[in-house]
């Protein structure tokens, strides 16, 4: 069985009103807070939220429309602190988001180990459509892997079975078992065909 953890978790948030950016951007500078906000190159604000425990700090892409991207969490259920997390932080600048909104899982990046441990990614870029493989740049290959038509996820393969695999979505609830089908699926139909006999 297929060994993996989330590393990364986005959520996509729609207040459904329009939230005043640029009075959020000049408000949070000043007040010491990382933004980053640069309407001529994306229009949107960055805001750099606390540390979670460990690794990588969590973020959120906050849009005039009242569309919020929030990623950098580990677990699912941190997504109901950053959303208080924000609800305080505005409201100290009299803003209010609504108690009503729309909230959807965008994407799960998981990394792990597949049964396998030597694996012909060369041949693996050769033989698979869509394929992305530039050593020079990044030690493993791309493989887009299809669930449905409209639904993809993408897995990064180093030769020594590690793998990043984005592009995962789905119902919070099964999530895990989802994720379990996916990964096993993929050693399944492709990883073992380019496994190397030791």
């Amino acid at each position: 069985m297929v060994e993996w953890k989330i590393i990364n978790i986005v959520f996509t948030i729609k207040f459904n009103t329009n939230i005043p950016i640029e009075k959020i951007a000049s408000t949070l500078t000043n007040n010491g807070a990382f933004v980053d906000y640069n309407p001529e190159s994306f229009p949107a604000l960055i805001v750099t939220l606390e540390n979670n425990k460990k690794g990588k700090p969590r973020k959120i892409t906050i849009f005039k429309s009242g569309t919020v991207n929030v990623y950098g969490l580990k677990k699912f259920d941190e997504i109901n602190n950053v959303i208080d997390e924000m609800k305080k932080m505005f409201s100290k600048y009299s803003i209010s988001l609504p108690d009503k909104y729309e909230i959807k899982l965008s994407n799960v990046v998981i990394a792990g180990n597949f049964d396998y441990t030597n694996i012909d990614i060369v041949k693996m870029y050769y033989d698979l459509d869509n394929a992305e493989y530039d050593p020079e740049r990044f030690p493993a290959v791309s493989v887009p892997y299809y669930l449905s038509k409209d639904y993809k996820v993408t897995f990064n393969i180093f030769k020594e079975g590690y793998f990043i695999c984005a592009g995962i979505r789905g119902d919070i609830s099964v999530i895990n078992q989802h994720i379990n089908e996916i990964v096993n699926s993929f050693q399944e139909n492709i990883i073992k065909k380019y496994a190397k006999k030791l």
